[in-house]
């Protein structure tokens, strides 16, 4: 109500409520009397006076209002030099620091044809890795050829950690650029965390199963022996894949993946040779573990046994409809990795 008040009838409620010993009410019912005003009150007194000390005038404090829309070349040149200074910034950071609305930056990372990449966790090809990977793949391929269901019968594995206060997430991490610098993301170790192993195919997932400190050759053995034969046992020509780790690559852990997938297994020395620094070629890393980090992250974990309850009941909503999509959508992977002579590629959807 203070703010319709004429500037005369403001100069002059000031002055009432100083002459009335600061009595807002008494002040009120002078203006109504005076002015005719019905609706003034005692609130509308005290807060014109408030204004009037922290200002000292009689007009209403600027309000800050809604951000200025601007467009102008001069406002897409600022913003141009900015993304080159940081191409990490948000659009809410810029909308602050050049001083327009968030819809204006928005309109001009459009004109810009930028976009906002989420950086990728790679690891970079070595020497020979490409001709393995096209090995791997030809392989692969070959398989499928002879037995059409081939992608359904494998049991893709692999482990992940866990840190206690999140690591990185690289779905909630953005740069703009009006190409795709293909990004990537450094992970630190040296974190509090849990190691999780799991295995998914298009019939579900078996785990999370933890492990008790370091990953080595009899906790890994234990795990196959324990979590992986009951589920699979009584399936017919099921196949087992896993990475190159060095427990993985322990003897003992190969003369009982020869005895129970004989001729069946995907790994490093195995019957199928599995290529090294392959991410994208399997559902754990393209599928399960971004996804299951998304979740277990919303909100910071305060200890090591909340984590693990987190990450037991983030398993639980991945359902087996998604499993079997991410398991399926290998074969996709498998000929863009052709395609791209064994080099990896951008994620597919």
């Amino acid at each position: 109500m203070a703010h319709q008040l004429t500037r005369e009838q403001r100069v002059r409620a000031v002055k009432l409520y100083y002459q009335n010993q600061c009595n807002g009410a008494a002040t009120a019912r002078i203006l109504r009397e005076e002015f005719g005003i019905r609706l003034v009150q005692r609130h509308n007194i005290t807060s014109l006076i408030r204004e009037f000390e922290a200002s000292g005038s009689v007009h209403d404090a600027k309000r800050s209002g809604r951000r200025v829309s601007a467009t102008t070349e001069e406002k897409a040149a600022e913003l141009w030099a900015s993304l080159l200074r940081s191409p990490q910034k948000s659009s809410k950071h810029l909308s602050g620091e050049l001083g327009i609305s968030d819809r204006s930056v928005e309109r001009l990372l459009d004109k810009m044809k930028m976009k906002p990449y989420i950086p990728r966790l790679l690891h970079s090809l070595r020497d020979g890795d490409s001709d393995r990977r096209v090995e791997f793949c030809e392989r692969f391929l070959a398989k499928l050829h002879e037995d059409e269901n081939f992608p359904t019968k494998i049991w893709w594995s692999d482990e992940a950690t866990f840190k206690l206060n999140g690591h990185i997430n690289r779905h909630n991490c953005v740069y703009w650029s009006n190409v795709n610098l293909h990004s990537i993301l450094e992970k630190d170790t040296n974190l509090p965390g849990v190691t999780v192993w799991a295995a998914i195919s298009v019939t579900g997932i078996i785990g999370p199963v933890f492990f008790d400190g370091t990953v080595n050759q009899n906790n890994y053995l234990h795990v196959l022996q324990t979590e992986l034969w009951p589920r699979v046992e009584h399936d017919l020509g099921v196949y087992f894949q896993q990475d190159g780790a060095p427990p993985h690559y322990a003897l003992c852990v190969r003369e009982w993946l020869d005895m129970h997938f004989k001729g069946r297994w995907i790994g490093r020395r195995g019957p199928l040779e599995w290529p090294a620094r392959s991410p994208d070629l399997t559902p754990p890393d393209f599928f399960l573990w971004g996804v299951l980090k998304d979740l277990v992250y919303k909100t910071k974990p305060r200890n090591i046994d909340e984590l693990k309850d987190r990450i037991r009941d983030r398993f639980a909503d991945i359902t087996v409809e998604l499993c079997r999509k991410a398991c399926l959508s290998v074969v996709s992977r498998v000929r863009e990795c052709l395609a791209q002579d064994g080099q990896q590629f951008e994620y597919l959807t």
